[in-house]
């Protein structure tokens, strides 16, 4: 994700600060410096972000098991965001790594619990609890109990069956059982809407936070949705059924104003770059843009992509398209046996995305 600092590693997952969440940081410690707010609540408002990445590392940690990959976890101002390949389709292995997250949260909150019994400490909790509350004299007794209520709320709030919440992946994986994926997502999708509607409107009366939150909702629902749609109408479809086969390439020494050309005149955005056989890189018009007019006459090899990622002709074209949006890049070179045999673009599966569509149009 564009605007985030690696922290570090666990499970060889990189986490992710994104500047934003860096930003509030910054504020929360500038405050309790100042004295604005006192330094046990910013400690505690830091520990349940830590909460939000444990939480998150639960998911990746039961999906890896399923062999998915797990790109990044980025923390953000609302929470962490797990960048990992699409959830297994199996309703078993989508219940499991759906319910690990809110699970470790209420594993948190009954350690908690086990600690104010050890400390004598239970007659501190109460309905505040669930709330991030502080005295002038906080205390071990008082943060336990705010940081037990947090995780409880964290872990029953993301239990709702609001998808594309945890609770409404469980609900959808329960649905799958019963119906075809594409039906359950889109009977847990309009579920999660209709949850996302109510909130906005409690958010009005109670917390404009929450508001944000059912906006999130409310997108991912539908994006979720339309993601599995696509997915469904390109089953059964390989990338060597729709790659371009015969493929202008470039050599490393052809100056950008040659490929700008070349673009031009081929019109084709992007083009492999080959030394003596070998694939060595991509240049995109993406790549081209950012070097001004007067600086055109260098070789592609000083801007060109040298980090490749590849497909391969008996790849899904669903899969390819998944990596191509997740990645945020607009075309991939076809490698066989170490081979370039084609390229495929995002325009290219759009393209068949829109015959198929009108297709099933003419067939109704």
């Amino acid at each position: 994700m564009k605007f985030s600092l690696k922290l570090f590693s666990v499970f060889g997952i990189p986490i992710e600060l994104h500047i934003s969440f860096l930003l509030l940081i910054l504020v929360i410690y500038v405050a309790a410096f100042l004295g604005y707010i006192p330094l046990y609540l910013a400690l505690l408002i830091t520990l349940l972000f830590v909460t939000v990445v444990i939480h998150e590392l639960a998911h990746s940690y039961v999906a890896q098991k399923y062999g998915v990959t797990i790109d990044r976890i980025v923390l953000l101002p609302i929470g962490g965001v797990s960048a990992m390949e699409e959830i297994p389709k199996d309703p078993n292995q989508e219940l499991k790594i759906a319910i690990a997250g809110p699970l470790t949260n209420i594993l948190i909150a009954f350690f908690c619990f086990i600690a104010l019994l050890i400390i004598g400490g239970t007659s501190a909790l109460s309905i505040s609890s669930l709330f991030i509350t502080y005295t002038p004299t906080a205390d071990l007794t008082l943060f336990l109990s705010n940081f037990l209520g947090v995780n409880l709320v964290l872990g029953v709030f993301n239990l709702l069956p609001a998808f594309p919440m945890d609770g409404g992946r469980v609900l959808r994986a329960y649905l799958a059982r019963k119906m075809n994926y594409v039906d359950a997502t889109k009977t847990a999708a309009t579920i999660g809407k209709q949850f996302a509607i109510l909130m906005a409107i409690a958010g009005i009366f109670l917390n404009f936070f929450l508001i944000l939150i059912a906006l999130f909702i409310y997108m991912g629902a539908e994006q979720e949705y339309r993601a599995i749609l696509v997915s469904s109408m390109l089953e059964g479809f390989y990338i060597k059924d729709i790659m371009t086969k015969d493929v202008h390439t470039l050599t490393p020494d052809t100056t950008v104003s040659e490929a700008l050309y070349t673009m031009f005149q081929q019109k084709h955005m992007g083009y492999p770059v080959k030394d003596q056989g070998n694939l060595v890189g991509i240049i995109t018009f993406h790549d081209i843009s950012k070097i001004p007019e007067d600086e055109r006459n260098i070789p592609i090899k000083d801007i060109m992509t040298k980090k490749l990622i590849l497909a391969n002709p008996n790849d899904p074209v669903a899969d390819t398209f998944e990596k191509i949006n997740r990645k945020g890049i607009g075309r991939l070179p076809v490698v066989e046996n170490n081979k370039l045999v084609g390229i495929v673009s995002k325009t290219d599966i759009i393209k068949t995305l829109e015959m198929l569509d009108a297709k099933n149009k003419l067939q109704r």
